[in-house]
């Protein structure tokens, strides 16, 4: 899924610093749970982290009602 620093967009999951397990982003982000990518190996240029097990649960519960609808 995609990270954003954009507020405005609505259903958007932020994305609190204690959340992160390791990594992080530098300025506040927030998950687009429907926005789902298909990257290749070579086209990641770093990792960004780990985070939280419920909130990647949240996400991916958000982006299976959006698939639903």
């Amino acid at each position: 899924m995609t990270l954003t620093t954009k507020s405005w967009l609505e259903g958007l999951i932020d994305v609190p610093e204690e959340s992160w397990i390791r990594g992080g982003t530098p300025s506040e982000s927030r998950i687009v749970p429907w926005s789902v990518q298909s990257i290749g190996r070579e086209e990641i240029e770093f990792w960004q982290g780990r985070l939280e097990n419920s909130l990647v649960d949240e996400a991916v519960t958000a982006l299976v009602g959006e698939l639903r609808t």
